[in-house]
């Protein structure tokens, strides 16, 4: 039986490179194509496919929002990330539900392996990123530590932006997110962190090995 995947991406030529490729694989079909979240979201109780292969950033509806939306209501596909951006977006895709994340850099060998590895059930990551970030993000996505110094996968996604010097509003831009749920975020962070101030957070962060 064939291995069912959708295409989202906002650029045709993506897609049709896709799809070329993944079409001569034999155990592979391309049942479909969308340029945004919310025409995949349209499709995919359609097509039913097994894999969906989105970009993080759209027009409309981003990557992580379909990736939740996915997970919620068609828990049945499992959504691998191609995106242009690194780790950028990587602990929001992991919380959302994704069970991959690749760079659009992969080969073509890369990219076919991993869609047959999600299939069987693993999580796949770039080679270029560390599997020990994706597995951290992917256990607390599951919920399986409560600590409370734990930080959770979007927490994470806002310390690091901090260490680098981001402001609110940049961070809120970053992860689509509004400044008061960034400020809300942050405030969680100091009190879990124990601390007072963004640079005694990032400091603390870095002494918990969460930097």
């Amino acid at each position: 039986m064939s291995i069912k995947v959708l295409l989202v991406d906002d650029h045709p030529v993506v897609r049709q490179g896709l799809r070329r490729m993944l079409e001569l694989e034999e155990d592979m079909e391309v049942v479909g194509e969308a340029a945004s979240g919310e025409e995949a979201l349209h499709q995919i109780g359609d097509v039913s496919p097994d894999i969906v292969l989105l970009d993080i950033k759209m027009p409309g509806m981003g990557g992580v929002e379909t990736i939740r939306q996915i997970k919620e209501h068609h828990p049945e596909a499992n959504a691998i990330v191609l995106t242009l951006y690194g780790d950028q977006y990587l602990a929001q895709a992991i919380e959302a539900g994704a069970v991959g994340y690749l760079i659009k850099d992969v080969g073509n060998d890369e990219l076919i392996q991993a869609i047959r590895a999600v299939h069987r059930g693993e999580s796949i990551l770039h080679r270029s990123l560390s599997r020990e970030l994706f597995s951290e993000f992917a256990s607390l996505a599951r919920g399986k530590s409560s600590q409370k110094y734990y930080l959770s996968p979007r927490e994470l996604g806002i310390i690091h932006l901090i260490a680098t010097g981001t402001t609110n509003k940049e961070i809120a831009a970053k992860l689509f997110l509004s400044e008061t749920t960034v400020k809300r975020g942050v405030s969680r962070i100091f009190d879990k962190l124990g601390v007072k101030d963004r640079a005694e957070a990032v400091a603390e962060a870095y002494t918990r090995g969460l930097l």
